[in-house]
């Protein structure tokens, strides 16, 4: 793939090369919820893969991959926003991911993502206590992708969901709080 702009770009681009599954990390496997079936390690080749920085110092990455499931003849992509694969507890997870994670591509750096104000770590350290991690909240707006998104920042003041950068979501100070 020649260039690509975006995350969402790449994935339409990716789509129409055959790569239509939407995968992710499930029970320590490669999970697809169209198969609703898990993968091991062992049954999938990672065909490409891109780290797009969206701020400054790698503050906001995601990770995408291109993903071909082997004897299957399926092909799809996982995308990794919230650096999820590096909080993995299984080492050969994290390992084949990061052992794949070759393309770097820089992008602008966007005031909002996918629609929810976007909050930079200078403005997380100025009122850390203000925004905190929710997993699994039953009311997370839509994902742009289709699915469902599994957690996402909230700002307590505000009372709205934001998308808080990587470095954020990498942060001690940050509280989570599961639904």
């Amino acid at each position: 793939m020649n260039n690509p702009k975006d995350l969402v770009s790449t994935i339409a681009d990716l789509n129409r090369q055959g790569y239509t599954h939407e995968f992710r990390i499930k029970n320590k496997q490669l999970f697809s919820d169209q198969l609703n079936k898990g993968f091991g390690m062992e049954a999938f080749n990672i065909d490409d893969s891109y780290t797009f920085s969206t701020g400054v110092e790698n503050d906001g990455s995601e990770l995408l991959f291109a993903i071909t499931l082997m004897g299957e003849n399926i092909k799809g992509f996982l995308v990794d926003a919230y650096s999820a694969l590096e909080t993995v507890e299984a080492s050969e997870v994290r390992e084949k991911f990061n052992a794949n994670n070759a393309h770097i591509h820089h992008l602008s750096d966007a005031e909002s993502k996918y629609g929810l104000p976007r909050v930079k770590k200078e403005v997380f350290n100025k009122s850390h206590g203000r925004y905190i991690f929710r997993i699994g909240f039953p009311d997370f707006p839509t994902c742009p992708f289709g699915n469902k998104f599994e957690a996402l920042g909230w700002d307590t003041k505000d009372e709205k969901y934001v998308w808080l950068v990587s470095s954020i979501i990498k942060d001690n100070r940050l509280v989570r709080k599961q639904y």
